[in-house]
């Protein structure tokens, strides 16, 4: 196993559940072994897309179990979500991942209330400190109430040395110039469109990209060709990627759609066999957006050629 640091090209699995919300392990195992094979650095499971704030406990520890054994021979380094409403409810599931041999784990803040600068510490020293063995890496997600920035994830790493990554999705330019610049300690996973942006400010940058389920090998050429500095070709794919989520995902989610039903949807149409059911009370693209989802991108964007 390589447990080489979290860095460069990070994809989530989705989990595949059947008509009764029950886990497919089967399907999950074909997803992880299809994401295997295409030049993924790491591989994360319950995310926003993995649906890492919907499961049970015990449908928690059952799936990472499947996921320990169908990436044991990855070689990349794996991570597994572990949120909750209480720093004891994320310290519970980071203790099932470390159980299964699982190096890295990704965390986010309890979003009962906006924490306050106190609780903020109280909450990274009692989580990251209780597992120096684990690598953790901060889900910025502004659906927490409160968003960190560059300098704040600075101050957090100094008191909790195993933050080596922050995964931020969305924000202006400036915000990302604060977070990449005054963060120089951290990893930044951001998405494809702050991606090009964002290398250019520091090599502490890595991708999480959305459009890999659809379009790996696009997906990675333009991550290659971002961090080896060849421009015109950055440009021109992110460019195309950026044309991919306007047409596709902006319709899906001004209907409502939370983006792991989308990326469900990506999933099932980049030949993974992912039933595109999602745990109550969000719900799955219906059979007449899945349809129209399907038919836009064979008529206008099937040619994978780079």
């Amino acid at each position: 196993m390589n447990t080489m640091k979290m860095n460069g090209y990070l994809v989530s699995v989705s989990i595949p559940w059947d008509k009764d919300g029950v886990f497919s392990s089967n399907l999950f195992r074909k997803a992880i072994n299809k994401l295997s094979g295409e030049s993924c650095d790491g591989l994360y499971l319950f995310g926003t897309s993995g649906e890492g704030y919907s499961v049970t406990d015990a449908e928690y520890t059952s799936i990472v179990d499947v996921f320990a054994d169908a990436t044991d021979k990855f070689n990349g380094f794996r991570q597994v979500g572990c949120f909750g409403l209480s720093s004891d409810q994320v310290k519970n599931r980071c203790r099932i991942a470390v159980e299964r041999g699982i190096e890295s784990v990704q965390i986010t803040l309890p979003c009962w209330k906006e924490l306050n600068d106190e609780e903020l510490k109280r909450y990274f020293l009692d989580v990251c400190n209780s597992f120096p063995e684990l690598d953790f890496l901060f889900y910025n997600n502004p659906q927490n109430k409160r968003k960190l920035k560059g300098k704040e994830l600075e101050a957090i790493h100094k008191i909790a040395p195993n933050l080596l990554g922050a995964k931020t999705g969305a924000g202006s330019w400036i915000d990302f110039y604060e977070l990449i610049t005054e963060s120089p300690s951290l990893v930044n996973f951001v998405t494809e469109g702050a991606f090009l942006y964002s290398y250019g400010l520091g090599n502490n940058v890595g991708l999480i990209p959305s459009s890999n389920y659809v379009f790996p090998q696009r997906s990675r050429a333009y991550y290659e060709a971002v961090i080896s500095n060849d421009l015109d070709n950055a440009h021109r794919l992110h460019k195309d990627i950026m044309r991919f989520f306007y047409k596709t995902a902006i319709p899906l989610v001004n209907k409502g759609y939370i983006d792991g039903a989308i990326d469900k949807a990506y999933s099932k149409i980049g030949d993974m066999e992912m039933p595109l059911y999602m745990k109550s009370p969000y719900i799955p693209l219906s059979n007449e957006d899945y349809e129209w989802l399907e038919n836009l991108i064979k008529n206008e964007f099937s040619d994978e050629t780079i």
